[in-house]
């Protein structure tokens, strides 16, 4: 009867570390996945940004990312976008989208980083 009961407390015991070490598999997984999306979407960010404000790839609208993609670590590739709206005629916001694969909510989430470009004048 002992025997019995230390097999069960053995057993409960190692299903708890075994659950526990897969939710940190998953956790470590998914941030991998939002670094690599974070640093693809600033890589995009600094692409953007050389272009002058006034040119067509910074022109007031939504677009996909051309000629790039992001490939997490699951098996999709994913596609890109980003919004440029205009608060002023020398001021533009831009929002940098990217999905990543969510292994712990088993699904995807989407990152967005926003920034500011601003048109001065120098003398």
């Amino acid at each position: 009867m002992e025997t019995t009961l230390a097999m069960l407390v053995l057993g409960v015991a190692l299903g708890a570390c075994i659950l526990s070490f897969s939710m940190a598999m998953r956790t470590v997984s998914t941030a991998g996945n939002q670094m690599a999306a974070v640093h693809a979407m600033r890589s995009e960010v600094e692409i953007l940004r050389t272009n002058g404000i006034y040119t067509a790839p910074l022109k007031v609208g939504s677009y996909l990312w051309t000629n790039r993609t992001f490939t997490g670590s699951g098996t999709l590739t994913f596609i890109g976008s980003y919004t440029v709206t205009s608060l002023g005629t020398n001021t533009k916001n831009l929002s940098v989208s990217l999905p990543y694969r969510n292994f712990i909510r088993y699904g995807y989430t989407t990152n967005t980083l926003s920034t500011l470009i601003v048109s001065t004048l120098h003398p």
